[in-house]
């Protein structure tokens, strides 16, 4: 009875499926590849913006672990190629360890941290995400029609933060945190600035009527990067 339950053990031992040499060298190169596009080329960065989720802890979190699962790929990749030299591997075992050279070398190139970098040239990535959201949730003729309800006399003081009983359902729309400031621009005409974020790291957005003007030097001196969304609407980060 013993040496029947043993061989079905057996058996059943041998039945389990087991990954394929090929196979499992193709998962660490589309890891690689998907860390590569997070990365160094600012996938996350975007996705943080386009959440208007805080960069600074996907950063810390995802960050470390791409250099691990590298470093990992790396050294396992040349561990294999030196034990196993068959025909059909040479091909994927030299792409899992020429891809984690190329990570690298894209993080020397590209800045992976908060910076514009070559793929991103007129802003951060998070910059760009966070553009696209305010493109595709803010209401924007919505929110002027509200600015356009204000007295210029109750809105003198800049920074004058609005209260959220006060917010329009089209302002809601973005989710705000409290930091919601109602203020005049350079020509008296009422402009609202959001700012998200704390610490050591905001965004925001500031949206005025369609003449607002925007000067360029005066953007650079306050935000380390900033973007247009359309004329009278810009979005930023520092």
């Amino acid at each position: 009875m013993d040496k029947k339950e043993n061989t079905e053990a057996t058996r059943t031992r041998e039945a389990k499926p087991r990954i394929a040499p090929k196979e499992s060298v193709a998962v660490f190169v589309i890891l690689l590849l998907m860390l590569i596009l997070l990365v160094p080329l600012g996938g996350l960065l975007y996705l943080c913006g386009r959440l208007s989720f805080h960069a600074s802890l996907a950063i810390c979190v995802l960050y470390p672990v791409a250099g691990i699962v590298t470093i990992f790929c790396l050294i396992a990749g040349m561990v294999r190629l030196t034990r196993d030299w068959r025909g059909d591997m040479k091909i994927l075992l030299f792409t899992q360890i020429c891809i984690p050279i190329v990570f690298v070398v894209l993080c020397l190139i590209g800045s992976p941290l908060l910076t514009k970098s070559w793929l991103w040239p007129d802003a951060t990535p998070f910059t760009y995400g966070f553009r696209d959201r305010i493109r595709s949730r803010a209401d924007i003729p919505a929110i002027r029609a509200w600015l356009r309800t204000f007295d210029k006399s109750a809105y003198q003081e800049p920074g004058d933060p609005v209260p959220p009983q006060q917010w329009p359902e089209s302002l809601k729309a973005l989710k705000p945190p409290w930091r919601v400031f109602r203020e005049p621009d350079k020509k008296g005409n009422p402009q609202i600035r959001i700012v998200w974020g704390g610490a050591i790291f905001h965004w925001g957005t500031t949206i005025g009527m369609e003449d607002m003007e925007i000067p360029p030097a005066e953007l650079d001196k306050h935000y380390e990067a900033w973007l247009l969304v359309e004329p009278g609407v810009y979005v930023y980060d520092w």
